[in-house]
């Protein structure tokens, strides 16, 4: 690269510098100007696509405008005939640590000896020249002139303006005039008031690191500004420069603050990040800093990871990209926390307050240890090389007492890192304790969470070691798989001092679980067969699960709940959401899983954290709605057995009656009765009185309509606010008429409505009551009148169509039809099969798609078109995705067995959805 710059030197003193300095039209010396960037631009970039370093590139990008500016500072300087004042031209912000990204903007300043407002017409125009000759060349430019008074006063007044402005690097001019600026700037601006600079600072992280959920594990981590990416570092330069005086690392490696070490991993993870963003800039030619999915990909193919399938590659770049930014992020939140106890204990006192004495921090000796001020440290160096259960207990104490490691115990846990062996994992003392902190309900994510940060969980439990940084390319996963679990973990925790009464019930389930040992520990380990690459992640935790229980001595039934928790962990979600809870032998089903209420209830505790885990969406009012109801269905059946259960139905049903009856006036009594006589008995599970009054009311109001005007297909459409739910209930009363739910779903597609749960319901007299649970396109309740009123009118033209046809309705909003456009990155999981295992009645469709609006009405025209009738449909949308389950019978109402039949229905879906099952 040395070679490179050398020739971009020689090159704009041969070619770019001598058309500056002539006589020539402004327009051909910023043509010369943008052909030399052009050009030059390209060599680097070739460089870059060879593998050079992210800093080596942002480097010569810098030296490239660097040769430009000097030019056009030389040129302009004997291009004006008046009396200029002392300029220095700088270069400032990223431009000033010289490194420029391909889509950076250039940020100037140009220093003046005298205040701004007394620039003469040449002074003026010297600056105009050089910044014209820039925007015609198609550069993006940031600028100011000010004096250094005026520096000094934005600086004082403007935080971002004084950062920048810590990065400033001469580029021509007066030399002098600069240097005096930097002595002032530094005296009069970083020395003066540390403190207060440094908490400033120290805000700034944390509200940029909560904006980024505290994590470097984020799915599409922004690359400057997400934890652990370049502001981290630059907040760290910024930090030693007013605490220290100088931005060089290295001079924090001879204090001993940074080891060599973390010194290397810093520059390492550095010159990383901008060697992805130097790629994000090129491939998107702008100023590109997400890591999206779609870009993951390109990335990790122009990086020329050598597995074979793009999948591997983007796992394989994304753990490096993950191992690199949690160094950043460690090892710079552990210089702060540095800084910050230094400033803790030189803190001088102004004024007369002074003269007083400093209270003491409180101090207390325990074992081989001493805490202060909220830490933990070692009493000398040798501690654990004499006693490595030290180790163990030295965490236990930081539970115990609630407080952290310092910077001092987190490297010498690092040093000694060869103690934590096998012998060491079999050891009965260190066992105990480990289950000693795991039963601390409410206490255990943040003593697993210091674990991990020094490497010791990995190391003590390797199963959960392989997960260290491990990508889950899960579209509803948001974190890598080891962040995920101790995600699980913060979300069972959390519940102890969680007081809201919809987390009434996971409280009380949690404070009354007879074992957190054993929940604790298959938390830990339920997603660790993701590392062993086996086709189910499910059987390889079990097997893993197994081992650890020998290792950790874990026997009769806690070893069984556990592998129960770890086969099981996803049964709970995947039958609340894929299965029809109104039938009762899916109950049964289910119960005869759990076997105990034991089981049941720490299986619903435990899904509740893993998907609280998995990303922000995931626990849904909704989704919630129907775990609770599995939960207490099941619960029930246990207690009462199956015939007690079916009773207890029947019972529920003649109560639901009466209570309805109640509700209604006398000249809807009679339709009441047709209603419990004609409807399925499933219908009625899970329904109040109040809704069924609704239904029936909606009934009695279609049949008038259709005595009023026999000749005209009636319908009526009623909506009922589920606000606490995020959805609305839409009941859809008409005549059971071919492609009816798909005329519902255009209607509503039509509209951009969604459609999250459908079931339809056919009376013995061919009266449909069909419920569907919509929402807007931004998961909310439908509440415009007008939109509901649209949703009326589409449906009754299309019921009175006799050849259905929905093309004139959706047509028009093709533009909301989304696509995917991940092309040439990560492609999308898509699924399309049939299962004849979840019914014992009906044939079921399970679908993985990207969601549209309209994609739901698809489905069903084209299991019409199959002669199938749609029965029962649980919908689940989740981060742009459809995760679909279709219950559909024969028109006779009998299960789909015919095999051509069900290969015809397979095709047709997958076709539609565009799997290909040759993948």
């Amino acid at each position: 690269m040395q070679e490179l710059l050398t020739k971009i030197r020689e090159k704009a003193e041969a070619e770019l510098l001598p058309v500056l300095m002539s006589d020539v039209p402004q327009a051909e010396r910023a043509a010369a100007a943008k052909e030399f960037i052009s050009e030059t631009d390209e060599l680097i970039r070739a460089k870059h696509v060879e593998g050079a370093g992210g800093l080596e590139v942002a480097g010569a990008r810098s030296t490239m405008i660097d040769v430009v500016l000097e030019s056009a500072f030389t040129a302009a300087s004997n291009r004006c005939t008046g009396k200029l004042p002392g300029i220095a031209l700088n270069a400032v912000g990223g431009y000033g640590r010289g490194q420029l990204n391909p889509g950076s903007d250039i940020d100037l300043l140009f220093l003046l000896s005298i205040p701004s407002h007394k620039l003469n017409a040449c002074a003026k125009a010297f600056i105009q020249e050089i910044l014209y000759l820039l925007w015609d060349s198609g550069i993006k430019v940031g600028h100011a002139s000010r004096s250094i008074n005026e520096c000094l006063t934005e600086a004082r007044s403007e935080q971002q303006s004084k950062t920048a402005l810590m990065d400033t690097r001469l580029l021509a001019g007066d030399d002098v005039l600069y240097e005096d600026f930097k002595r002032r700037f530094q005296r009069d601006c970083i020395q003066k008031n540390p403190e207060d600079f440094f908490e400033l600072r120290r805000q700034d992280i944390n509200s940029r690191h909560r904006k980024y959920s505290h994590t470097v594990f984020l799915q599409e981590p922004h690359v400057k500004e997400s934890c652990g990416g370049l502001r981290d570092y630059h907040n760290i330069l910024w930090v030693s420069q007013a605490e220290r005086g100088t931005s060089e690392l290295e001079a924090l490696v001879r204090e001993r603050i940074l080891t060599k070490r973390a010194y290397k991993e810093l520059q390492e993870g550095y010159d990383f990040l901008h060697r992805v963003r130097n790629e994000l800039h090129y491939h998107t030619g702008k100023s590109t800093d997400i890591l999206t999915l779609q870009l993951q990909g390109v990335v990790a193919t122009n990086f020329q990871y050598p597995e074979k399938s793009i999948l591997r590659r983007c796992e394989s770049f994304m753990r490096d990209y993950y191992r690199h930014t949690r160094n950043i992020y460690n090892h710079t939140t552990s210089l702060m926390e540095i800084f910050q106890l230094e400033l803790d204990e030189n803190e001088n006192k102004g004024g007369w307050l002074r003269f007083l004495p400093k209270p003491k921090a409180k101090r207390e000796e325990f074992d081989c240890f001493i805490s202060r001020k909220g830490f933990i440290y070692p009493k000398n160096q040798d501690i654990f090389e004499d006693n490595p259960h030290m180790l163990m207990l030295m965490f236990q104490h930081t539970q115990l007492k609630n407080i952290k490691l310092s910077p001092q115990m987190r490297k010498l846990v690092k040093a000694n890192w060869k103690l934590i062996d096998k012998e060491f994992r079999a050891n009965k003392q260190n066992r105990e304790t480990f289950r000693a902190m795991l039963e601390r309900k409410g206490q255990v994510a943040s003593v697993l969470r210091r674990m991990h940060r020094v490497g010791f969980l990995g190391r003590f439990m390797p199963e959960f070691g392989a997960l260290d940084c491990l990508v889950q390319h899960e579209f509803f996963h948001r974190y890598t798989a080891d962040e995920h679990t101790l995600r699980c973990i913060d979300q069972l925790d959390a519940l102890i001092e969680d007081e809201r009464p919809e987390r009434e019930i996971y409280r009380r389930l949690l404070t009354d679980a007879p074992d957190p040992y054993a929940l604790y520990i298959a938390l830990i380990l339920h997603d660790t067969g993701r590392a062993e690459n086996v086709r189910e992640h499910i059987d390889g935790s079990a097997i893993l699960a197994d081992r650890v229980c020998t290792r950790l001595n874990i026997k009769g039934s806690r070893r069984s709940l556990i592998s129960f928790l770890v086969d099981h962990h996803l049964t709970f979600w995947r039958f609340a959401t894929n299965r029809n809870l109104d039938d009762p032998a899916v109950i049964e089903e289910f119960a005869s899983i759990m076997r105990d209420k034991e089981r049941l209830s720490t299986l619903l505790l435990f899904t509740y954290a893993d998907s609280n885990g998995t990303n922000e969406e995931a626990w849904s009012p909704w989704k919630e709605s129907l775990m609770l109801q599995l939960y207490h269905s099941t619960l029930s059946f246990m207690e009462k057995g199956k015939e007690k259960y079916q009773a207890v139905l029947t019972e529920e049903i003649s109560a639901l009656k009466d209570e309805t009856r109640s509700l209604l006036k006398e000249k809807y009594h009679e339709q009441l009765e047709h209603h419990f006589e004609r409807m399925p008995r499933n219908y009625f599970r899970y329904r109040n009185s109040q809704n069924l009054a609704i239904h029936i009311r909606a009934v009695r109001r279609f049949l008038r309509r259709h005595e009023d005007n026999p000749e005209r297909i009636q319908t009526d459409l009623r909506w009922i606010s589920r606000e606490d739910r995020a959805y609305t209930e839409l009941i859809v009363t008409t005549w059971n008429k071919s492609y009816l739910i798909e005329k519902v779903s255009c209607a509503l597609a039509a509209n951009e409505i969604n459609i999250i749960a459908a079931d339809v319901y056919t009376r013995t007299d061919n009266i449909v009551c069909d419920i569907f649970h919509v929402c807007t396109v931004d998961h909310k309740p439908v509440t415009d009148s007008k939109t509901k009123k649209k949703v009326k009118e589409v449906f009754d033209q299309l019921m009175q169509q006799e050849d259905y046809d929905s093309s004139l309705y959706l047509k028009r909003k093709r533009n909301f039809l989304r696509k995917d456009k991940n092309e040439g990155a990560l492609p999308f999981p898509v699924r399309a099969f049939v299962n004849q295992h979840l019914s014992s009645k009906y044939t079921a469709i399970e679908i993985q798609a990207l969601d549209r609006i309209g994609l739901l009405h698809d489905l069903f025209l084209h299991i019409g078109k199959c002669g199938l009738a749609t029965v029962h449909a649980r919908i689940c949308t989740e981060k742009g995705a459809a995760m679909d389950t279709i219950y559909v019978s024969n028109l006779d109402g009998t299960k789909v067995t015919d095999p051509e039949k069900l290969r015809e229905l397979e095709t047709t879906i997958q076709a539609l959805v565009g799997f290909d099952n040759r993948d």
